[in-house]
């Protein structure tokens, strides 16, 4: 009985159910992104490469900004409608400079 409860408990902390850790913050797929560099440098995407496959922007929906809760880092989403017919969320980070393919297609219209 006290087996089958440590076992329990076991699963339960590899779930972070009472661990007391945040789950880890989600990043992106590191892309190349090929843009118009502006007033501002690398105002607007105009095509990214994800894997060697390269996507045309035909046009950005949407731009927001986030600060990131770990330090003073601030990354600029864009939300673009490829080529191809799908909006994808890319982001670069003002620290790094490293853009980033973001976690879960938004549309597929």
């Amino acid at each position: 009985m006290a087996i089958e409860k440590k076992k329990q408990a076991d699963r339960i902390g590899e779930a972070g159910g009472s661990s007391g850790e945040k789950p880890e913050e989600k990043t992106g797929k590191p892309i190349t992104v090929h843009s118009y560099a502006g007033f501002k440098q690398d105002e607007k995407p105009r095509a990214f490469e994800v894997d060697g496959m390269r996507f045309t922007v035909l046009s950005v929906k949407k731009t927001w900004q986030e600060e990131s809760e770990k330090g003073r880092h601030r990354k600029t989403f864009f939300r673009v409608h490829a080529h191809n017919g799908r909006t994808y969320d890319i982001a670069r980070d003002s620290g790094s400079g490293e853009w980033t393919l973001e976690p879960g297609l938004r549309e597929n219209k």
